[in-house]
């Protein structure tokens, strides 16, 4: 007796243009700071906080959560390396083991661990030279959760402008 599998269809639709897209599993908003050179995406039904130091966006569940801080350059140091910074970091996490750090660059730096208490980490930090962002997502779900995933997508859009804009 033969059985057969069902094939999940990618949920695809046709767009103004005539192209075909297909859709996500979530449909993010993206929150861009008033100063206009951070963006990250938001996604539908997590929450956003932002205090005077840094921005959260956590998952409904309260597992999952990303929390963004940038720091200044200020005249006493030269650019601001995300490699530099991320190598610190590393240093001084509570971690499980070792920690997988990814090949960065001055302008982005990343790395996954795993805390004495279980939750999963990934660390990135953005640079562009006079601004240091330090992203973090944290879990307690599953990596292969919907939850984490979608904390992960949520760290990967961060966006750091190469130039600040001020108005006169």
């Amino acid at each position: 007796m033969a059985t057969s599998k069902k094939i999940p269809k990618n949920i695809a639709k046709h767009s103004h243009n005539g192209h075909k897209t297909t859709r996500k599993h979530c449909n993010p908003g993206i929150y861009t700071v008033p100063r206009g050179h951070v963006s990250i995406a938001v996604p539908t039904f997590w929450t956003l906080r932002q205090t005077n130091d840094d921005l959260e966006i956590e998952a409904p569940s309260e597992t999952t959560a990303v929390i963004v801080t940038a720091f200044k350059q200020d005249k006493t140091t030269g650019p601001l390396d995300a490699r530099d910074f991320l190598k610190r970091f590393m240093q001084t996490a509570p971690s499980n083991g070792r920690g997988k750090v990814e090949k960065g660059t001055r302008q982005k730096a990343s790395a996954n661990f795993r805390d004495p208490e279980g939750d999963h980490w990934r660390v990135m930090f953005l640079s562009n030279g006079k601004t240091l962002l330090l992203a973090t997502c944290n879990t307690s779900a599953p990596l292969v959760s919907r939850e984490a995933r979608t904390g992960a997508e949520v760290l990967e859009s961060l966006k750091l402008k190469s130039e600040v804009r001020t108005r006169s």
